[in-house]
């Protein structure tokens, strides 16, 4: 091919998506930054010289948005400069009362954005053939990605064909989806022979590289910590060759973060962990816990976590792996039903704690703890 096109890939938009771990003023700043990342999206096609944009999936978080959500992303497309294609997924599916169907979407639009309804191949410019597997239902029955090139010939010389796609690949779903996935092998073959260049999917929200013209750009701003690489769009280049960059747009962060609390040094370690964290306004922290502290100790932290909450935008203890105790007092641990060695190791540790020996406070904490749950 002795011509070249570049084009930006994106997806998982879920625009009007919530957030319970975020208050009011948390979620209204998140959701504008998903919509500041999609007018990003139109400065980066700007800078790199982009044809067009496509979106494989989940524009919208479901079919039932409110209408601010629609006329407000319909004012973040306006501000991407060339053409962009979008992709009903499973978040906002081609079904009844689809909201690409609704009276705000069809008035509102941009004239340069183009919905794929069917299979049949769009130019969106000279040269380039664009093909299509919108989601008609939330649950379809077979591969979601057949109908878009399964049958499709080789391409003629001078085209390039895309294939947008939205789902999780088979290879990749370790056998926990509960919808049809997309077969992989049959996809590497229809780029093999021809039918076609490039594959851009969505559905994972992690930038992720299946082949070098298979990729999942991922979403275009964080959505859990779960994610490793959120918040990009894809800079695609196809000629003799391809070439797919990532470049970011995303302004969030969402970070899991696991402690251990024993004593005042841990709680000063923590405090300066959080201090060094950049940009905490956009920032979401969630805490594993493990440990017990001395009651001053435990509210001091209980303070600590209620004033960073105010600082970032969220600070939530982590229920499923927060075990933070209060440390057993002397009734605690007379209260024990030891004896023998383990009452003669629970007194050497007192006595340790007593003479200043901050480790053995943590050993004496972790003995209560074990001895408490086995009685």
């Amino acid at each position: 091919m002795d011509e070249s096109i570049t084009f930006l890939h994106s997806s998982d938009w879920q625009l009007g998506m919530m957030r319970r771990f975020l208050g009011p003023d948390g979620q209204a700043r998140w959701g504008q930054a998903r919509l500041d990342a999609v007018a990003r999206i139109g400065e980066v096609a700007e800078q790199t010289g982009a044809a067009f944009v496509v979106v494989t999936g989940d524009v919208f978080e479901h079919n039932q948005v409110e209408r601010q959500t629609i006329l407000r992303a319909c004012e973040a497309l306006k501000r991407i400069p060339v053409p962009v294609v979008l992709l009903p997924g499973n978040h906002d599916a081609l079904e009844p009362g689809s909201l690409w169907t609704s009276s705000q979407w069809q008035a509102h639009a941009p004239s340069h954005v183009t919905v794929v309804t069917d299979s049949t191949p769009l130019e969106i410019v000279p040269g380039v053939e664009i093909v299509g597997a919108p989601w008609r239902s939330r649950r379809p029955l077979s591969d979601p990605a057949a109908p878009g090139y399964a049958e499709l010939t080789p391409v003629a010389a001078g085209t390039t064909r895309i294939l947008l796609a939205h789902g999780q690949l088979t290879s990749l779903s370790g056998g926990m989806s509960d919808v049809p996935t997309i077969d992989q092998t049959a996809l590497e073959a229809a780029v093999a022979d021809g039918r076609l260049q490039y594959v851009g999917l969505g559905d994972r929200h992690s930038t992720t590289r299946v082949t070098d013209r298979i990729w999942f750009s991922g979403t275009q701003e964080v959505t859990s910590p779960e994610e490793d690489a959120p918040g990009n769009v894809l800079k695609v280049t196809i000629g003799d060759g391809i070439a797919v960059e990532p470049v970011r747009v995303g302004a969030w962060h969402m970070v899991d973060h696991r402690v251990e609390l024993f004593d005042e040094e841990s709680l000063v370690a923590l405090e300066d962990w959080f201090a060094e964290l950049p940009e905490k306004e956009r920032t979401y922290v969630r805490l594993a816990g493990d440990g017990s502290l001395a009651l001053p100790l435990l509210s001091r932290l209980d303070a600590m976590i209620d004033a960073q909450g105010e600082v970032f935008a969220s600070v939530e203890r982590w229920a499923k792996f927060w075990t933070v105790r209060p440390a057993p007092d002397a009734a605690d641990l007379d209260a024990l039903q030891l004896s023998g060695p383990a009452r003669a190791a629970m007194e050497e540790l007192r006595q340790a704690l007593a003479g200043g020996d901050e480790g053995a406070g943590a050993a004496l904490s972790l003995m209560h703890r074990l001895a408490r749950d086995a009685g």
